[in-house]
């Protein structure tokens, strides 16, 4: 058996040597200033808070109020404890109905959780593509045009659901957690949002962004690396498409605050308008969170 079990291993591993295409894969940007701290949370990635910045005032965002991270499913009993330790008392998943569904939270009952979806899978969309990913019709470009779109629809399209994560953000009156599925997207926008409404300067803003890639640099290789060696089950499929579905790019973010400022005009009118926060509430969240 052992003997059969080894050359069916060879079989495939060299059926993959013959097969399979050698896929470049671009070298994505990294944050250049790990600002933020990374926690070493079991089972959850891109779990991180967000601190040690100074806006273009001067002033230092707090530390230990602001969490970030990809999705909880897979969150032990082991690491509740972690969370507690933090001081956090609320989560906020950002993540469809389907996708909860699938993947739901995994907390302590003392935790408050809410969920906000700026972003409904209507039809199916997403198992759909996926189908669609496998058998060829998608490729990279494909992937890469659907990135920016969905960035664009984000922030414009729900702009009463956005206002409603921000301001439940903005009010907690402690430590808070929110994250969608892999802690870079959506997540991502909210956070650039947040940093935005805090008055952090572009730069700040986009290195902040681009930590996902950091943080997640492990996992995503992996995949890439398994997903190229065992492409022979899936010939047609772009591996590409898994690239840029796994990283963040600055043109996706640059999307989504260009849809804001063809919109309304500028961050400051979204900030007013959509999001109804004042220039004296802003203030107010600004003396809250920096110092």
């Amino acid at each position: 058996m052992n003997r059969l079990i080894k050359i069916s291993v060879f079989t495939i591993s060299l059926f993959c040597i013959l097969s399979c295409k050698t896929q470049h894969f671009e070298t994505p940007e990294y944050g250049q200033n790990e600002t933020e701290k990374s926690l070493p949370v079991k089972k959850v990635y891109n779990f991180r808070t967000v601190g040690d910045l100074k806006n273009i005032q001067g002033r230092a965002l707090r530390k230990g109020i602001f969490y970030r991270s990809g999705h909880l499913h897979k969150l032990k009993k082991t690491s509740f404890h972690d969370l507690q330790n933090l001081g956090i008392k609320e989560v906020i998943d950002l993540r469809n109905s389907k996708e909860i569904a699938q993947k739901p939270d995994n907390l302590p009952k003392e935790i408050r959780y809410k969920n906000y979806s700026a972003f409904e899978d209507k039809g199916d969309q997403l198992d759909q593509a996926k189908k669609l990913v496998l058998r060829g019709k998608v490729n990279g470009s494909d992937a890469d045009q659907r990135m920016i779109d969905f960035y664009r629809e984000y922030v414009a399209e729900n702009p009463g659901t956005i206002k409603t994560i921000i301001t439940e953000i903005l009010e907690s009156k402690g430590p808070i957690l929110y994250h969608c599925t892999a802690g870079k997207d959506r997540t991502g926008i909210i956070t650039a949002l947040l940093l935005t409404i805090l008055k952090f300067d572009k730069d700040t803003i986009y290195n902040d962004y681009l930590l996902s890639n950091n943080y997640r640099k492990g996992l995503v290789e992996k995949r890439l690396g398994l997903a190229n060696n065992l492409h022979f089950l899936y010939p047609k499929m772009d591996i590409q498409v898994l690239e840029k579905l796994s990283w963040v790019e600055k043109r996706y973010l640059d999307a989504a605050f260009g849809e804001i400022e063809k919109k309304y005009g500028s961050t400051d009118a979204y900030i007013q308008e959509a999001l109804e926060i004042s220039d004296s509430k802003r203030q107010e969240y600004i003396q809250k969170f920096t110092y």
